[in-house]
């Protein structure tokens, strides 16, 4: 009761919408490699911790093509950072609306100068976060998606020195002489669970980061942000890998070498590739884009003008048709329209109307 009382809430996903249909298709990923592997191998061993590894290795290459776009715009917007500094600079201790509008109008310039949006980054982020979210329920609740596990010997959950993937490193070092190992063992795996996993987080930060080629200036809010981050997400990975069972630990500690290992490549890809050639390719992607928007704004403005057209044609035509009438239809018209206010409905407005008119005469 306690454990569940320390999870976060993020590993009830599986109850959110989407996050929930995904963690239902990755569980079944999970279940047959498991089954694969049970069919595979001839000892029980470790089933479960390779399950894990290999598990977190599929999802991590299903993500690697929006891994390289971030990684690419990443690169582009270390070419863009300087002039968007320039500019923050430039209005720094300008807070009035006007000033601001003005900031953001020139930064989206320079966007709009090397063919990428704001939002270009977050993009892949957002695809990728659901898939990120479904991956921790399966993982912390794996004997529900992966059935066997409930029936499979006791051994299976043993992979390397860890006794048993579905309790903590604290409860580990409480009950060391309980698991079979030498209590010693029990304790350095315990301990280096959690350091390993803050070190290859870290690792995985430095090497996203290393594809910039640039640090941000000292001067920029963002460059004490970036820091604060460098330090306290390993931190915050040493404590939960602590806290929850070691089957997490040992996914967090794969997840982040899976993807030091993809990001070496990634940086070895986009360094061949250089800037003029991604800015090239974002020109492109841009003009297309405004040749779409431009179509569309053509067509709302070609309708825009024949609507006016049609409009200006009925006035003229009314018009016209007034000026070919003679004096004596105008004056036929005139009296009738002084008929109809005579004749109107006691109390009404053309009656009301009449009186005023009528009153004005005689004074």
């Amino acid at each position: 009761m306690e454990e569940k009382i320390m999870v976060p809430s993020l590993l009830t996903a599986a109850n959110w919408p989407i996050v929930g249909q995904l963690c239902w298709i990755l569980g079944k990923v999970m279940n047959f490699i498991y089954n694969f592997l049970d069919n595979c191998l001839p000892s029980d061993n470790g089933l479960v911790g390779l399950s894990i590894i290999l598990y977190t290795i599929f999802v991590y290459t299903l993500l690697l093509p929006l891994t390289v776009q971030q990684q690419r715009t990443s690169k582009m917007s270390s070419v863009m950072n300087p002039e968007i500094q320039a500019i923050q600079k430039k209005y720094k201790n300008k807070k009035d609306q006007a000033s601001m509008m003005k900031q953001q109008e020139e930064i989206q310039q320079v966007y709009d100068k090397y063919g990428t949006s704001m939002s270009a980054g977050c993009l892949p982020l957002l695809i990728q976060m659901p898939l990120l979210f479904a991956l921790y329920p399966v993982i912390y609740n794996i004997q529900k998606y992966v059935p066997e596990i409930k029936t499979a010997p006791k051994a299976v959950n043993v992979f390397l020195t860890l006794p048993d993937l579905t309790i903590s490193p604290m409860q580990m070092i409480k009950n060391s002489g309980d698991y079979g190992f030498a209590p010693v063992v029990i304790i350095i795996t315990a301990i280096l669970l959690p350091i390993l996993s803050g070190l290859t987080q870290y690792g995985s930060i430095k090497l996203s980061q290393a594809i910039s080629g640039q640090q941000l200036d000292k001067d920029n809010p963002m460059a004490s942000t970036m820091n604060t981050m460098n330090v306290t997400m390993p931190l915050f990975s040493v404590f939960m890998v602590f806290s929850l069972p070691t089957g997490i630990g040992l996914y967090w500690i794969v997840s982040a070498v899976v993807r030091c290992v993809q990001q070496i490549f990634i940086n070895k890809h986009l360094s061949k590739m250089s800037v003029d050639e991604i800015l090239e390719k974002n020109k492109e992607k841009a003009e297309e884009k405004r040749v779409k928007r431009g179509e569309k704004n053509e067509r709302i403005a070609a309708m825009a003008q024949t609507n006016t057209k049609n409009m200006n044609n009925q006035a003229s035509m009314k018009k016209q048709s007034t000026s070919n009438l003679s004096e004596k239809e105008r004056e036929a018209r005139v009296e009738k329209a002084h008929q109809k206010a005579d004749n109107a409905k006691k109390g009404s407005l053309a009656s009301k109307a009449n009186m005023v008119k009528k009153f004005n005469e005689n004074d």
